[in-house]
């Protein structure tokens, strides 16, 4: 493949897209080519039939037709399910003093590395939380400062190795000659949530369809992780066993709803079944049935801040990503009086692509293009 177009991989939990693609003018994209098939996705970080990859990786390869002999490589997303992140502090001697350079930089990040190594995990990036110098100043940016040392505090992510073995064989079945793994919360918190946010602390809440991510961002890393099997397409399936329809159904339904509105007792949403037919489904109940789930969702949300933060922190920027929760009419607004908090979308800053949904594959592809 041409070095100026990458082809991207993301793992969602119900469909895998696939993008092929350049830079465009003004940090925008030229998208070549661009796919997505759903599939049976994955559950408590597993994939539930995993032999099905290879085949839908194999027909989206032969539609692009995008390997050229000698020069092909892929990059494909890690997805928070199959992620974990660590931190530690390194501390670096410079010697004099003198201005740090880049190559100091790289040592520091080479010796987390290597501090960081664990046989049962692969580490996707080693990515800079803060750096202290030894005057006492705090830095994002130390390159050209002047100091006698430097202490940084430093993000880890790792990816679950049975997930990089699996899509090894893979990659390597459909004849590519390298493949690249990118850390998909990392490449969201980088490309969506405002820099000025990330010099603090931000939360980055990826709402797919099977799962949830929350991941703490600060300075260039993640701070913390977690991820938990909740997300849209509990909702639908919620909706089709209330009130006895099929998950086409559901879905159509989902998409009607509107979490604001305070019906009366005679208020319905008017439904068209898959067989032509209108019927009625009481609003408020509907409502209740969403609200439950995005109830449990900002609760085990909650909890992870909890978990991850020592005190309860008010200027919390809080950024939502993802279709799971987004699509729905209010679902924002709904988690946000969950939460407690301000929640706003994070897209990417890219013209008529500022859509939550597509926060994950476009921040693969600006990682990837980057890298």
């Amino acid at each position: 493949m041409k070095k100026d177009k990458v082809l991207v991989f993301e793992f969602g939990s119900s469909t895998i897209r696939a993008m092929l693609a350049g830079r465009g003018l003004n940090g925008t994209f030229v998208i070549k080519a661009q796919k997505e098939i759903g599939y049976d996705g994955f559950y408590e970080g597993k994939f539930l039939e995993p032999e099905k990859i290879n085949t839908i990786i194999s027909q989206i390869v032969a539609e692009f037709d995008c390997v050229e002999k000698g020069n092909g490589k892929i990059y494909i997303g890690v997805p928070a399910e199959f992620s974990s992140v660590s931190s530690c502090t390194v501390s670096l001697n410079l010697g004099n003093r003198r201005k740090i350079k880049q190559s100091d930089i790289d040592q520091i990040f080479y010796m987390a590395s290597e501090k960081a190594k664990d046989k049962n995990v692969e580490i996707l990036s080693v990515n800079p939380l803060s750096y202290i110098l030894d005057d006492g100043r705090f830095s994002f940016s130390p390159i050209g400062e002047i100091a006698n040392s430097i202490n940084a505090s430093l993000s880890i992510i790792y990816a679950n190795k049975t997930f990089i073995d699996l899509l090894n064989k893979y990659v390597s079945l459909n004849n590519f000659d390298s493949v690249e793994y990118i850390s998909e919360p990392l490449a969201q918190a980088l490309f969506v949530v405002d820099k000025t946010d990330r010099e603090e602390l931000a939360l980055l809440i990826d709402v797919g369809d099977l799962t949830t991510s929350a991941c703490f961002v600060k300075g260039e890393g993640l701070n913390n992780l977690a991820s938990f099997s909740r997300g849209g397409g509990f909702i639908t399936n919620d909706l089709a066993e209330a009130f006895e329809l099929s998950m086409t159904e559901a879905e159509r339904l989902k998409s009607q709803i509107v979490l604001s509105l305070k019906g009366k007792s005679n208020d319905f949403y008017e439904l068209v079944t898959d067989f032509g037919k209108v019927i009625k489904i009481p609003l408020n109940t509907a409502n209740e049935i969403v609200a439950y789930r995005i109830d449990e969702i900002a609760e085990a949300v909650s909890k992870c801040s909890q978990m991850f933060s020592n005190s309860y922190i008010n200027y919390l920027p809080v950024y939502l990503t993802g279709a799971g929760l987004s699509k729905i009419k209010g679902g924002r607004d709904y988690l946000a009086k969950c939460l407690g908090r301000n929640v706003k979308y994070g897209v990417p800053p890219i013209p008529a692509k500022d859509k939550p949904e597509y926060a994950s594959i476009y921040s693969l592809v600006n990682f990837a293009l980057n890298l």
